[in-house]
């Protein structure tokens, strides 16, 4: 019940007493003194119990919402109430908004553990080595190959920090510059770049959307180019294959067409597949955090106007979907 109709309730109920009470009080058989008495003793009566009521409907939970609030910054769960009026809803509220800070606090805890762990394991080693530097008995051959180890974990340092930054980049400034073009030129240009800048690797592409060759969108380029370029990395990483095999597809799917990426390595569980998207998740039990590649397909994708997901069969493959609208004409979508 609204609250609206709940303090309806009360005056209505409080005006109906005071009425019915005033007429009869005021019969010509009732003295007037004892009329007056009675009129006021009711009044007075439903006065006090409309504050009562007005208490307990809207002055009790406002406070008691308050308590919640500060006992939230203490630390303590906002939970939510079986409430059906406007307080019950600004309850439940506040309880969805904490719900939502909590998961931003837990994704930033995650942030600092990735950033610790892909920072202290390669750091670590860099200063054994430079300890090893130290030795003077040290042979030439030695001394370069320590030389190179620590360049290859102060790279490793480094682009775990790009890495964050480019996470930051594309959550913080998202600003598209959308042009009009076909699916074919989109999907013909990232499957050149899959094939010669995924690590310098002989990444194979097979190409299978000619059936959406000519279907007209809107998209940033440049985005979707991030899109494409972060998962076949991905597959190269966690593929466990060399080399590995992509097969770019499209559809046409309610309106606008779906993209496939996948390739043929050992795949993601399925229990594992909700999370991949996650900021830093990993699929690795020996750390409990890992980059922010898929991550960035997810906003770049979103802001697209487009959702994205994974289909995998472990040991068999792995691919990543998302879908773009398309347009008519040069008219933008909506």
């Amino acid at each position: 019940m609204k609250l609206g109709t709940k303090l309806s309730i009360v005056i209505i109920t409080v005006s109906l007493i005071n009425a019915v009470v005033t007429v009869l009080a005021t019969t010509p058989d009732v003295k007037p003194a004892v009329s007056a008495a009675v009129i006021i003793a009711v009044h007075a009566a439903t006065l006090f119990a409309a504050i009562i009521s007005v208490h307990f409907i809207v002055t009790k939970p406002l406070r008691s919402l308050r308590e919640n609030v500060k006992s939230y910054k203490s630390g303590n769960r906002f939970r939510a109430v079986e409430r059906g009026d406007e307080i019950g809803e600004l309850y439940n509220s506040f309880s969805d908004l904490t719900g939502q800070i909590d998961a931003e606090k837990a994704a930033q805890n995650r942030i600092i553990a990735s950033i610790s762990h892909d920072i202290k394991t390669p750091l670590t080693s860099v200063m054994g080595y430079t300890e090893f530097l130290k030795n003077p008995n040290l042979t030439e051959s030695r001394r370069e190959k320590y030389i190179n180890t620590i360049y290859e974990k102060a790279k490793d340092i480094q682009d775990t920090v790009l890495g964050f930054d480019d996470y930051l980049s594309h959550n913080l400034d998202l600003n598209l510059k959308c042009e009009f073009m076909t699916a074919g030129e989109l999907l013909d240009r990232a499957a050149e770049h899959m094939s010669t800048d995924a690590f310098g690797s002989g990444v194979r592409v097979v190409r299978d959307y000619e059936a959406c060759r000519d279907e007209q969108i809107y998209v940033d380029r440049q985005r979707l180019g991030r899109v494409f370029m972060n998962t076949v990395t991905n597959a190269v990483k966690h593929s466990g294959k060399d080399p590995v095999t992509v097969t770019l597809s499209a559809e046409k799917r309610d309106g606008g067409i779906l993209i496939k990426i996948t390739d043929d390595g050992i795949g993601v569980k399925k229990d594992q597949l909700g999370k991949i998207f996650e900021p830093l998740y990993t699929t690795d039990n020996s750390r409990s955090v890992a980059g922010l590649g898929l991550s960035i397909c997810r906003e770049i994708v979103g802001s697209h106007g487009g959702t994205i997901y994974a289909e995998s069969e472990y040991g068999k493959f792995f691919s990543v979907c998302f879908t773009l609208p398309t347009v008519s004409g040069r008219k933008k979508p909506v």
